[in-house]
């Protein structure tokens, strides 16, 4: 039985948001509106939240 941190999940969207969100702040994608980069933002932020919470689950693989 392999145990798999829920934390890496987490924490692999949740980089993968920050980093679009990053890149839409920088204006570097053809969106330019400002709710989107609030909404971007604060997706950001709660995924974050969700994997500090969710730190200490396990899926168990196989």
């Amino acid at each position: 039985m392999f145990r798999l941190p829920m934390i890496i999940i987490y924490m692999i969207i949740a980089f993968n948001l920050t980093v679009f969100t990053l890149l839409l702040q920088f204006d570097f994608l053809i969106f330019n509106s400002i709710f989107l980069k609030i909404l971007f933002w604060l997706l950001t932020v709660g995924a974050w939240v969700l994997s500090y919470k969710k730190r200490d689950k396990f899926v168990t693989l196989f």
